[in-house]
């Protein structure tokens, strides 16, 4: 017959209540008791009743995470699986199961109205790509336990996680500035891609405070893909003083204008330096390898399942945090010696 909880209890020596809070992790129940009562468990082979416990807490010990993933996920977002994996990696140390949505922003709205009502869900991590005004009014109205991943661009009593884009710019702009380089031009996203905005606030704020600048036609706009990376390159070869460095806003616009330079036998780093944000997933199978801002983004999953988990627990909890410090990741595309001459 199978161990109950009452006979973990009889053999560490302590109530049925106390085990059910130190296997939970619930409840205040001091280091060496939490040991005493897992010690005794293993031993007796006692495996918790998922569904008795569901029904008497009436919790689900289920999370939501919820995006929107393009097609191409994989090559355009890679990175959004490092933060799910982190995420997942968290819950399942405190008994959660995640259940991942592919959703768009529109459908989020109904599926989480659904989820939160009949109690499919203990709670939500959401991805930036499924938030929207009205989404955000759910979640204030309900109260439901949440984190975003990405700072909303709009006015909110959320709470949210995200990794200091700005500063992230900032250290891209400092390493460049720092080899010799002056002459800067900028490739970001779309006008409403927040990540890049703000990564080009921190590049034009570190180069204002050296006393450098970025002018306005030194920054080109694209849909951020490889083919927008080549065009970028005759704007590029256009200006006057040509640019000796690039920053890239993510790794495709990067690849792309890496392959038009090599393709017009133009130097990498010695005519033309580029950096660009993350190592995933082209930087490191270039030739040379692409130097980059890297920033742990399993790391920020993993801090995102552990504040869910800190909501669900404590409702009133604002969070509003920037985690992982972003680092430079040296390698062939910047030269450690004064920038050739145009």
């Amino acid at each position: 017959m199978p161990a109950t909880i009452r006979d973990v209890a009889l053999k560490a020596g302590v109530s049925p209540a106390t085990v059910s809070k130190a296997l939970n992790s619930s409840g205040s129940v001091a280091e060496e008791t939490q040991q005493k009562i897992k010690q005794a468990a293993k031993a007796l082979g006692y495996q918790p009743n998922a569904r008795a416990r569901n029904f008497a807490t009436r919790a689900t010990y289920q999370m939501a995470f919820l995006a929107d993933f393009p097609f191409d996920a994989a090559f355009v977002n890679p990175h959004l699986f490092e933060i799910m994996r982190g995420v997942q990696h968290t819950l399942d140390k405190k008994g959660y199961a995640m259940v991942m949505k592919h959703l768009s922003s529109k459908d989020a709205i109904a599926y989480m109205e659904q989820a939160w009502s009949q109690h499919l869900v203990d709670g939500f991590v959401l991805h930036m790509s499924v938030m929207t005004k009205k989404l955000s009014a759910l979640i204030s109205r309900e109260n439901i336990p949440h984190i975003v991943i990405g700072k909303p661009n709009f006015d909110n009593h959320l709470c949210w996680i995200d990794t200091d884009n700005c500063l992230s710019g900032e250290l891209a702009a400092r390493h460049l500035a720092e080899l010799g380089y002056k002459d800067f031009c900028f490739v970001g996203g779309r006008a409403d891609d927040m990540i890049s905005w703000r990564r080009l606030q921190g590049v034009r704020q570190a180069l204002q405070e050296m006393g450098l600048e970025l002018p306005h036609e030194r920054v080109l706009q694209s849909q951020s893909t490889l083919a927008d990376g080549a065009r970028a390159l005759k704007k590029l070869l256009r200006m006057k003083p040509r640019p000796q460095a690039v920053i890239c806003a993510n790794n495709p616009i990067a690849l792309g204008l890496m392959q038009a330079l090599q393709a017009k036998n133009i130097r990498i780093p010695e005519d033309i330096a580029l950096i660009t944000f993350d190592s995933y997933p082209f930087s490191m199978f270039t030739e040379p390898p692409m130097t980059v801002v890297d920033i742990n983004m399993y790391e920020m999953g993993q801090e995102a399942g552990r504040l869910v988990l800190q909501k669900l627990r404590h409702p009133a909890t604002q969070i509003q945090t920037y985690i992982t410090t972003p680092t430079i990741v040296l390698r062939g595309t910047t030269a450690s010696v004064t920038p050739h001459k145009n």
